[in-house]
């Protein structure tokens, strides 16, 4: 079962602040708007019923199935780091370019707290049975489960890979932690935003950064590139996204990408890459 007890919940904070670890939730531009309009980060459930603007996800359906719905998630670690590393085969966040960094204050206000070894969008997530049960359980997520292990503030927030955590609670199916909460209106409010990041992704002509941060007041920061090629790829990927089917097939047989373009979208997994720039398309370059 879910996190119930404020008082379980609340250790869960405090593990999170002295660890110095934020929330994240990515979402696209589309989104974005319509949570400006709302007032915070809403569940799928919120923003169907509210009328406003959405990216379709191939999971709804799913979400609607496993009973999260209704529920507003958010992650442990910034799923967008990955691809700006040289060498690294990640590809961009696919849930979106603009990541919501939150304080973990944020938590204080639900109801229940469901902390899941691997996402709720699985076609047999069952949201009772995969619960995290209590904070001893919470740390064991992290790469140093006894914080006092190092003294290297970034190694305390950082997460185990998926291999360690299948040993650590003797599973095989595990991927990347993430919460999922029961809360009052269905929304997160924005007063425990701590700031915005934003891929180098380009819109209508100009950098998404601009759009987004005439949405909102608050602290926007681009998101550094340690790879020159990997902020040229979502530069070129966005700006041809706004007018070309950019599918994996049609892109790298086509003839309007750059080489070094084709060759980082030959190399990525078809089904994965396909899903993201799916929904970049639909919720940020063309929204």
């Amino acid at each position: 079962m879910a996190i119930k007890d404020k008082a379980e919940i609340e250790k869960i904070v405090k593990v999170l602040e002295a660890r110095g670890t934020n929330l994240y939730h990515a979402c696209q531009l589309k989104d974005f708007r319509s949570y400006i309009s709302l007032g915070g980060i809403p569940s799928r459930n919120n923003l169907l019923s509210s009328g406003l603007d959405f990216t379709v996800f191939d999971t709804d359906k799913i979400d609607q199935k496993n009973n999260v719905w209704d529920k507003v998630f958010g992650n442990f670690s910034d799923f967008g780091r990955g691809f700006v590393k040289k060498g690294t085969k990640s590809q961009p966040n696919p849930y979106g370019p603009i990541q919501i960094v939150l304080r973990p204050n944020a938590l204080r206000a639900v109801a229940d707290l469901s902390i899941s070894l691997r996402s709720a969008g699985a076609q047999d997530f069952d949201r009772d049975k995969e619960c995290l049960k209590n904070v001893q359980e919470f740390e064991r997520i992290f790469q140093f489960a006894d914080a006092r292990q190092t003294e290297n503030l970034n190694q305390r927030k950082n997460v185990a890979f998926s291999k360690e955590l299948n040993i650590r609670f003797g599973r095989d199916d595990c991927t990347s932690p993430e919460f999922n909460c029961a809360i009052e209106n269905e929304l997160v409010g924005f007063k425990d935003v701590a700031f915005l990041i934003v891929d180098s992704c380009v819109y209508q002509g100009r950098p998404l950064l601009e759009e987004v941060r005439k949405l909102t007041a608050r602290s926007v920061y681009e998101r550094t590139y340690y790879c020159t090629d990997k902020k040229m790829i979502i530069e070129e990927l966005s700006t041809l996204s706004a007018t070309h089917d950019c599918t994996h097939k049609l892109l790298v047989e086509g003839g309007f990408a750059s080489e070094r373009l084709k060759l980082w979208v030959g190399g990525c997994n078809d089904f994965h890459y396909d899903r993201f720039i799916r929904y970049l398309s639909s919720g940020t370059t063309r929204a």
